[in-house]
């Protein structure tokens, strides 16, 4: 029997069955809310997104982009917010605060950031603590990981390609649960994943973004684009503060983890799109370079996430990039810093053969004479004392490299 009609047979009106969803769901989401509020609003929102499965949901106005979102948004805020607060107190203590002794100015009344950071610390103040038990939290990440299976089953059905608001949301969610818990196996990146056979809200996030490059959601260069760029500041071991602003975080297991799942994700989706995502991964490759944060350990790793993806690239856009890394080599002193990161991490893989269609211009690109001579030793030269010394301490690992392609090099 068609639900609506039992709907319509027994005076039952589902427009006050999803506000009294909408009820739950937004309790749910409160920051003293209990266990038991917070499991119902998940479930809650679970049920919203069962009735948008079924067929006719649209004739009947079920769909709506607040109720959505709202849904969509209780995968992260139902998850108890003291924990993440001591998250984030962990990042904060492990940075210095470099404007601790400055003179403070004059607040400016239009500084919508600043003006938001008050609140939330006028909104942490006002905050009761709610205790969690260990058996409370696993009912509360149980009952994430159910809604984010309903979410994935609903996607294949349910076109997002006229809501670009709620696609955005989608992204920024999934992103953000990639980095839930950690993950205690390999899973493999497919179309064709058993939703059911998965252990990990990770897995079921970034199954959740394969979907979304779906044709159904957009053209794919769109999307690409966005999960990308969502993707970035996980690569970057970073949290995003607003525009153009980011944060890094400490280097932990389970952040270097996270980057790693991310960096699997962007290969598999360029061995799987081909030709369709090499100017969008260039792009990628690009704003690693130019946002990388300017510190040591962060350069490593991103230099080493970088030339993991450059290595999916052909002969032909390969030497494209390493031509583009050339010039940015020759600009700012922490992009000729990173750029010898770049080069000594180029090394490590075996030296390309240059493709036949190639020009000798660009051929060269792909040669370790190139890495060695000119983006490495022709950098210890520098007039800046970092780069140079940078330069000296790179020439000197290439020294103890035994592979007979550098040697042959220098």
């Amino acid at each position: 029997q068609n639900v609506w009609t039992l709907f319509a047979d027994n005076s039952l009106s589902h427009q006050a069955l999803v506000a009294v969803l909408h009820h739950f769901v937004h309790m749910g989401q409160h920051k003293r809310a209990n266990v038991q509020q917070r499991v119902f609003g998940l479930h809650s929102a679970g049920l919203y997104l069962l009735l948008l499965e079924i067929p006719g949901s649209i004739a009947n106005q079920v769909f709506h982009q607040v109720m959505f979102d709202k849904c969509l948004h209780t995968l992260t805020k139902c998850w108890p917010q003291e924990l993440r607060k001591r998250k984030k107190g962990q990042t904060q203590s492990s940075q210095p605060n470099a404007r601790r002794n400055r003179k403070k100015g004059k607040p400016c009344r239009n500084n919508n950031s600043s003006m938001e950071e008050m609140l939330e610390e006028e909104e942490e103040e006002d905050d009761e603590n709610v205790y969690f038990s260990t058996e409370d939290l696993l009912q509360v990440r149980n009952a994430i990981f159910l809604l984010l299976k309903n979410f994935l089953r609903l996607l294949p059905k349910f076109s997002l390609k006229e809501k670009p608001q709620c696609m955005q949301n989608c992204l920024q969610v999934f992103v953000e649960t990639t980095s839930f818990e950690p993950v205690l196996h390999e899973f493999k990146f497919s179309a064709a994943m058993d939703v059911d056979k998965a252990k990990y809200i990770p897995e079921l996030a970034y199954y959740g973004l394969h979907l979304l490059c779906s044709p159904l959601h957009g053209t794919a260069d769109k999307t690409l684009r966005c999960v990308f760029q969502r993707l970035l500041s996980v690569v970057l071991m970073v949290e995003s503060r607003g525009a153009s602003r980011f944060e890094v975080l400490p280097i932990t297991s389970a952040v270097t983890s996270a980057r790693n799942q991310a960096v699997k994700f962007i290969s598999s989706l360029v061995d799987e799109l081909k030709e369709a995502v090499y100017p969008v991964l260039r792009i990628l490759l690009q704003h690693i370079c130019t946002k990388v944060p300017d510190k040591a350990d962060y350069r490593t790793h991103a230099a080493q996430a970088l030339v993991t993806l450059l290595d999916k690239l052909p002969c032909a856009e390969f030497a494209e990039f390493i031509a583009w890394l050339y010039k940015y080599s020759l600009t700012k002193v922490c992009y000729r810093v990173f750029a010898l990161d770049v080069a000594l991490a180029l090394l490590e893989l075996p030296e390309r053969s240059p493709d036949s269609s190639l020009s000798l211009d660009r051929q060269s690109f792909l040669k370790h004479k190139f890495l060695v001579q000119v983006m490495v030793f022709g950098r210890c030269s520098d007039k800046a004392p970092v780069v140079r010394s940078k330069a000296l301490s790179s020439f000197a690992h290439c020294l103890e490299m035994k592979a007979a392609a550098i040697s042959d090099s220098i």
